[in-house]
């Protein structure tokens, strides 16, 4: 099909889409009165669609997998909920919707709670998704939550997502499936709110995404948490239920969900400012005592000598962001039965990147901090704000030290 047959087709239960302005649009969230729409989706009047949003935005989040301080783009923010939780995670926002009175709201949700770590950075612009007002490669990563059907051209949108989408960047969306555009609820706001509302065509998607230049396309074919609950017999019983199930999810998964990530070229190269759960299991270093004094007096620092090599498959980077991820060599004081009595001792940063399996030799400065005694050292890798790698069953090194009197 030629790109105004994809056009066509993809409007084709869309009668609104010729309207002659957004304001139907920008004004369908600001019905809603502030005190609803500063708490959507966790308040009384929205209970029932609080759970299935929150897991939509658990499925677009695993996705996405937002770093600490990664700039993440919220197309179409709405009542801005989508923000307010990624700046709960750390993540720096720019939120945009139709309607001005929304982003002023978002800055208002955001403005009431201290805790939230981003919320004098988090930016509120109103724009159109088809014409995204920032520069080239400006976003690790866009998130659009049940907002993309309303869009009057997918192709438009997804051009301009790519294009402010840096390098290895991701794009997620959760929105309906194939049936949206058909159903009561939607024919009734295109033909009396004047809002536009499409099917989302999981094969069109992929279509017109690899066309805006995205490389890769994921997709997660559930249908609602309530879906997937039977009553469970613990018996081979089991098996007919389970198989319905999964039949029930191929056959209509399709129409009520279309949730997927939309990737800009291949993935950065695996590092220590990944999410911790994708550090599982990949942090390794070898730590190879090369200079060490058996005895120290009581009141000096000493410096003893590392070549640590790094054994696991992601690389170790030297600088961090507001959240950690940077690796360093820690100390910890033990005495002599093993029990740690501190870690806040000799703390040595990286002195560059090291990469799978590179080594560095690290010279670690211990303060004269330690009474008069003897004690068991340990030398453990940690990547900072997140975990040491003895935990990941990653070996230390150990010596003694006797501090004298």
């Amino acid at each position: 099909m030629t790109a105004d047959e994809l056009l066509a087709w993809e409007n084709r239960d869309a009668p609104s889409l010729n309207r002659p302005s957004d304001s139907a649009e920008a004004q369908s969230d600001e019905r809603q009165d502030v005190t609803t729409c500063l708490s959507f989706p966790l308040h009384w009047t929205s209970a029932t669609l609080a759970w299935d949003y929150l897991n939509d935005f658990s499925i677009a989040c695993l996705l996405l997998a937002p770093r600490p301080d990664d700039r993440v783009l919220d197309l179409a923010a709405g009542t801005c909920w989508a923000t307010e939780l990624l700046g709960r995670l750390g993540v720096r926002t720019v939120s945009i919707d139709l309607s001005v009175e929304m982003m002023r709201r978002g800055r208002e949700r955001l403005a009431t709670d201290s805790r939230l770590i981003h919320r004098r950075d988090a930016a509120f612009v109103a724009a159109r998704a088809q014409a995204l007002p920032f520069a080239d490669a400006s976003f690790d990563g866009v998130l659009c939550m049940n907002a993309l059907h309303h869009v009057p051209s997918y192709a438009a949108a997804l051009r301009e997502i790519h294009r402010v989408l840096k390098p290895g960047g991701r794009a997620t969306f959760s929105e309906p499936g194939t049936a949206h555009s058909v159903q009561a609820l939607s024919q009734f706001r295109m033909r009396e709110d004047g809002v536009v509302e499409k099917s989302v065509s999981l094969p069109l998607v992929h279509r017109l995404a690899m066309d805006a230049g995205f490389s890769r396309m994921r997709v997660i074919p559930l249908r609602s948490p309530a879906a997937y609950a039977f009553d469970y017999a613990a018996t081979p019983a089991d098996e007919t239920p389970l198989r319905k199930m999964w039949e029930e999810t191929l056959r209509d998964s399709p129409g009520e969900h279309a949730r997927f990530v939309l990737r800009k070229g291949d993935d950065p190269p695996a590092d220590t400012l990944l999410p911790a759960d994708q550090l599982l299991g990949r942090l390794r270093a070898d730590i190879v005592l090369e200079l060490a004094s058996p005895t120290v007096p009581f009141g000096h620092a000493f410096i003893d000598r590392l070549r640590v090599t790094n054994r696991g498959t992601v690389a170790w980077k030297a600088r961090g962001r507001r959240f950690g991820g940077q690796v360093t060599c820690g100390l910890k004081v033990c005495n002599v039965e093993g029990q740690i009595l501190r870690e806040d001792l000799g703390r040595t940063p990286l002195p560059r990147d090291v990469s799978p399996g590179e080594e560095t030799t690290i010279d670690i400065e211990v303060a004269a901090g330690l009474s008069p005694g003897e004690y068991r050292l340990r030398y453990d890798m940690v990547v900072e704000g997140v975990i040491w790698f003895e935990f990941q069953g990653s070996p230390c090194a150990e010596r003694s030290l006797v501090v004298g009197g």
